[in-house]
């Protein structure tokens, strides 16, 4: 195994483009090229709303032709910090998965995560990836009870992680990643990686360079952002331009109306003006 940075193309984006800037959206290259690099056999992520991660991984198995069991597990009606919605979610989820995942092997768990412990075998999992209600107690259970499907020397993701974060999922992460060997992201609400069955894919994943390589996908996760702003205010400054343009024309039509309009009445003055002299 080694590790090696991809630059992906995610196709789930071409239906749902707000994915890359989603809060999971800076952590997209770094969860392919985990997947890439781990070739895991089976993925559990606990939380999966639109499907940002859940479709990095997917993109990686997909790119790769890996041998990999994704599962994403959500009721898909949400919680109380991503807000409740509406069916459609999951359906644009399901309908994703139809149109640019069908050779990858998705299930989708449409359950708690505690109903859906039963449909994962125990030490079964390498890559376990926990986003789901963010109090400290919802994610100490999520951890512990989920820990016996983790694989002897499987890795653990954990969201919302920053420091900066007032959410109980940081004061979870605070913990354990004080008990078992650790790596972290602070940038795009923080992901910690955690290894508490083993760190032997600790040295691959952060390496001797392990700074440098936090930036590099801290680096590209803001540089994206930057440049999908920029891109932003160019399309906001180039319809402003239109519009500006349109109000242009508007005005100058308008101006030209005014003068033929004023023609006109002078003309019809003038004729009045004729018709009287010539009267009797």
């Amino acid at each position: 195994m080694r590790w090696k940075l991809h630059d992906p193309r995610f196709d789930c984006d071409t239906l749902n483009p707000n994915l890359p800037f989603s809060p999971w959206g800076g952590h997209r290259h770094f969860a392919y090229d985990l997947t890439v690099a781990l070739k895991p056999r089976r993925i559990v992520e606990l939380g999966s709303h639109y499907g940002c991660s859940l479709f990095s991984f997917a993109q990686a198995i997909k790119d790769h032709g890996l041998a990999t069991d994704l599962f994403g597990v959500d009721t898909w009606q949400g919680d109380e910090h991503a807000g409740f919605y509406s069916n459609e979610v999951f359906e644009l989820v399901q309908k994703t998965i139809s149109e640019h995942f069908k050779q990858v092997s998705i299930t989708l768990l449409r359950k708690t995560f505690l109903d859906a412990r039963s449909d994962i075998a125990d030490g079964s999992v390498d890559v376990l990836h926990i986003d789901g209600l963010h109090t400290y107690e919802a994610v100490v259970e999520d951890f512990e009870t989920w820990l016996c499907k983790l694989a002897p020397e499987g890795v653990v993701l954990f969201h919302d992680v920053n420091p900066e974060l007032s959410y109980g999922s940081r004061k979870h992460w605070e913990e354990v990643s004080g008990r078992f060997p650790a790596l972290q992201f602070d940038h795009s609400w923080g992901l910690g990686v955690l290894f508490p069955k083993g760190d032997s894919k600790r040295a691959l994943i952060g390496g001797e360079f392990w700074d440098e390589r936090r930036l590099v996908y801290q680096y590209r996760a803001e540089a994206h952002l930057s440049g999908q702003q920029v891109r932003d205010l160019t399309r906001f400054v180039d319809e402003q331009k239109v519009a500006m343009d349109k109000m242009e024309t508007m005005i100058r039509d308008r101006d030209e109306a005014i003068v033929s309009q004023t023609k006109l009445i002078d003309d019809r003055d003038l004729h009045i003006k004729a018709l009287e002299a010539r009267r009797p």
